[in-house]
């Protein structure tokens, strides 16, 4: 039988954690038209975050031991990764945590009718469980996507989330960078941080590899694929050290 929501997160669950600094981005109309005006984005950042993923291992271990899988999407937004995680392994226990009450409130909507998803707001930061109201060795895999260029200390974060995964867990990281052919970025990502003021800094996927080697991680897995004009997509499946 598998363990309860009660019984995996801290008592700081049954308190919504709050951001100081909450993103009007993702608020309101904003949230409520998301997937819509980001449509082709989603799919093609998600479809090569899965792609990345080894669900042939996550599958074999699930055979192996009483208890469901435990998966975390941090920063789940509206909730379409968890979806698409209910029918790619459907017995697994889903955890999705975000800053924006709005845009979780799109995900309950989402997934109202899947009793093993559960949602939290909550904010990724630095910490012995970056910033997560979740006991240690809790997950087998850990996905964040579209998020890296929001963090203050993405080296923090990546090894607080190694702390909560189980032995041999796997943590698959996506984001996206500008594209390398001649264009005034400096003043494109001054444009992006007017509309989206959380925006810190983009980084490379060869940054991200060595960020993650910096705090012990092995790479075992990295793509780039195009996701229109302007922006280069990346993503990398890691485990830990």
């Amino acid at each position: 039988m598998g363990i309860t929501t009660k019984h995996l997160l801290s008592k700081a669950t049954f308190c919504m954690i709050t951001s100081k600094r909450m993103n009007s981005y993702y608020t309101g109309k904003h949230a409520s038209r998301y997937n819509r005006t980001w449509r082709t984005f989603l799919q093609k950042t998600l479809l090569a975050t899965l792609s990345t993923i080894d669900v042939a291992s996550l599958q074999q271990r699930a055979s192996t031991r009483e208890r469901p899988l435990r998966i975390l999407d941090a920063a789940c937004g509206t909730g379409l990764l968890l979806e698409q995680f209910t029918h790619l392994l459907p017995h697994a226990e889903l955890y999705g945590i975000d800053e924006s009450q709005a845009m979780l409130a799109r995900a309950t909507q989402l997934l109202r009718d899947r009793p093993h998803v559960h949602l939290v707001q909550a904010s990724l930061g630095g910490g012995e469980t970056a910033g997560l109201p979740f006991a240690l060795a809790t997950f087998d895999l850990i996905t964040c996507t579209n998020t890296w260029h929001y963090l203050k200390d993405p080296a923090a974060t990546l090894a607080g989330l190694g702390r909560l995964l189980v032995s041999r867990g796997q943590v698959v990281i996506e984001d996206y960078v500008l594209r390398g052919f001649p264009f005034p970025w400096k003043a494109f990502e001054w444009v992006i941080k007017y509309y989206d003021p959380q925006h810190i800094r983009l980084y490379t996927l060869s940054e991200a590899q060595t960020l993650c080697r910096d705090v012990g991680f092995q790479v075992v897995l990295t793509k780039s694929f195009k996701i229109d004009l302007f922006c280069q997509g990346w993503v990398l499946g890691t485990l830990p050290g």
